[in-house]
C-alpha cells in the first residue's frame, strides 16, 4: 500500500510540474515574440515609403518604450542623512615576537595528494 501511495504522490507531482512548466513556456513564448517583433525592422531594408506607416513596428517601438511600472507621483524628493561617527586613531600596532616556530606553523594547509 506504501508504494502505491508513492507512486500516487510522484505522478500528481509531474502532472502539476508539466502544467508550471507549460506556463512558464508559453510566458517566455510570449515575451520572447515582443522582442523577436522589433527584427521585423529589418524586413524595410528596400521599403523606404512604408517604414513610417507600419503598424508591427509600431507597436514593437512603443513595447519598447512603455515602462512596466509607473509610478502614481513623479514628485520626491531624496533625503541625505550623514552620521559622523567620532573614533579615536589608533597609529600603534602592538603584538607579540615569539622567537621559536613550530613546524605547524610553516604551512597553512598540507602538501597535495596526488601529483
Amino acid at each position: 500500500m506504501c508504494l502505491y501511495n508513492l507512486i500516487y504522490y510522484i505522478r500528481n507531482q509531474m502532472e502539476s510540474n508539466r502544467l508550471k512548466n507549460s506556463i512558464a513556456y508559453l510566458f517566455l513564448v510570449l515575451f520572447l515574440s515582443m522582442k523577436v517583433g522589433g527584427l521585423h525592422v529589418l524586413s524595410h531594408t528596400d521599403d523606404k515609403d512604408h517604414t513610417s506607416h507600419c503598424t508591427i513596428c509600431d507597436h514593437a517601438v512603443a513595447s519598447d518604450l512603455t515602462p512596466l511600472v509607473t509610478p502614481d507621483t513623479l514628485d520626491f524628493s531624496i533625503e541625505s542623512n550623514e552620521y559622523i561617527v567620532l573614533r579615536e586613531v589608533i597609529k600603534d600596532y602592538n603584538f607579540i615576537i615569539s622567537g621559536t616556530i613550530t613546524a605547524e606553523q610553516l604551512f597553512s594547509r598540507p602538501p597535495p595528494f596526488l601529483v
